[in-house]
């Protein structure tokens, strides 16, 4: 009997023993699987921007309500760098604040998109999907702060998918003033059909409801004929204009041709045109015709005069002044597609390209009756907002301003991802000084705030808000 339980003792060590053996064998390979899954989750976090942008797409394809998803989501902000350079001869610090929750680009070279404003001591930052956020322009002299989301109807009236993903498709610009907050989109009047057209809602910090303010008569269609004449000719969102200001009493804005090229040139129509609208009686007049795609607008109260930019095709993006005056019934004519320093993409055989036989793109303006740019670049720089600087800002007796372009970081051509600086005398109408300063990063928007004595600017490239500044202010 002793020796039987001598045996069963044993048995059970053993067995202790072995299971012992198992579970530590198992928890090993938990802990190697947690460390697999620590490693796949470090491997994969690259995929969450395009994970999330999927889920996106796939909640409206369903039109299931996506505002607490996102749009509830304020945007944090951090310091991330200084950079220091020379801009006419004097020392500007550039601040970049970073933010990981701005996820939608709206092209291909840039990390995400967004527009911004100030207005009442509060920026206010729009992305191109639709989200309205403001902060305090003090909070930008902290390390890090957080903008706050404002809920808008936004998702009530427009829709489509394309606006709220990756695509080319969204907000175009914003703007805030006499407690209204305006904002461009690109609007599908009815399937694959698309204009420029503008909301409005009355500024409110909790809600927005935004309302039709202004909308193009009609559309662009995906399928029209005219995209055929050329095998990579095709309705191009990108090229839809959409910069805002106000002048006095009129509501001034810009509008694209969506790559259909002849619309320029027509007048019974609002694509490749510069609008003005009464803000008194609503009435509408063309300021210009014959452009491309206008990135920027910019009014100089000292010079009464209008600037704008534009994107050229492969070459040719543009500056241009117009001497304004809401009273004045002459439509200026830029020249597009007549008159262009560039050339159309994808060019093999310039005689026999159907497109040029629509768009010749004739090397003068002037001597083709249209109006020659106050400065061109070619090649492109990816030209976009302009915006004019006071003296206490940059030192001198004649008109100065910053020109933001884009383009692509890792095919870097001179002027590209810069700051475009330039000096214009009045008296001859022409540029007399000009530098560009690289900043390493696409400029979407740029804005100047006089009270604060700095410009501040949205760059894609770095999901980053940026404060320029003089060194030392």
């Amino acid at each position: 009997m002793q020796k039987y339980k001598s045996y069963l003792i044993y048995t059970l060590v053993i067995l202790i023993i072995f299971i012992l053996l198992i579970t530590i064998n198992n928890v090993k390979k938990n802990i190697d699987n947690k460390s697999d899954q620590i490693s796949f989750l470090k491997k994969n976090l690259n995929n969450k921007k395009n994970q999330l942008k999927n889920i996106h797409t796939k909640l409206l394809d369903k039109n299931i309500n996506i505002e607490n998803i996102i749009f509830d989501e304020g945007i944090n902000f951090k310091t991330k760098k200084k950079q220091n350079f020379k801009l006419d001869n004097l020392d500007y610090d550039l601040i970049e604040f970073v933010s990981n929750d701005l996820i939608f680009a709206k092209h291909p070279e840039a990390s995400s998109s967004a527009y911004i404003d100030y207005y009442d001591e509060n920026v206010f930052l729009a992305t191109a999907t639709g989200q309205i956020t403001y902060s305090k322009i003090k909070n930008l002299y902290n390390n890090d702060f957080q903008f706050n989301s404002i809920k808008s109807n936004i998702q009530e009236i427009i829709k489509y998918s394309e606006f709220y993903n990756s695509s080319a498709f969204g907000i175009k610009d914003i703007l805030v003033r006499n407690n209204k907050i305006y904002v461009s989109y690109i609007k599908e009047h009815y399937k694959d059909c698309f204009s420029t057209s503008i909301l409005v809602g009355e500024l409110n910090y909790s809600y927005i409801y935004f309302k039709d303010f202004y909308s193009s008569e009609s559309c662009i269609e995906k399928s029209s004929e005219f995209y055929n004449l050329h095998p990579r000719d095709k309705l191009i969102a990108h090229q839809s204009g959409g910069r805002m200001i106000i002048v006095k009493n009129n509501f001034i804005f810009s509008t694209g041709e969506y790559r259909y090229r002849p619309l320029a040139q027509e007048m019974n129509n609002d694509f490749g045109k510069i609008i003005s609208i009464n803000l008194t009686n609503k009435s509408k007049k063309f300021i210009s015709i014959g452009h491309r795609n206008p990135q920027g607008l910019y009014f100089s109260d000292d010079l009464d005069m209008l600037f704008s930019t534009e994107h050229g095709p492969s070459g040719g993006d543009e500056i241009n002044f117009l001497e304004y005056n809401a009273n004045n019934d002459v439509t200026a004519n830029y020249g597009w597609p007549l008159a262009s320093y560039g050339r159309h993409y994808f060019d093999n055989d310039d005689d026999k390209d159907k497109r040029y036989e629509l768009s010749p793109l004739k090397k003068s303006h002037s001597k083709n009756g249209f109006i020659e740019p106050l400065e061109y670049f070619v090649p492109s720089v990816g030209i976009s907002q302009i915006i004019g600087v006071p003296n206490k800002f940059f030192e001198s007796k004649n008109n100065k301003f910053l020109v933001g372009t884009m383009g692509n970081a890792k095919k870097f051509n001179e002027g590209m991802i810069s700051l475009f600086f330039f000096e214009f005398d009045k008296i001859k109408k022409k540029i007399i000084k000009s530098e560009f300063v690289p900043i390493k990063s696409r400029v979407r928007d740029m804005i100047y705030v006089e009270n604060e004595n700095i410009v501040l600017l949205y760059l894609e490239n770095s999901n980053a808000l940026a404060v320029l500044k003089a060194k030392g202010n």
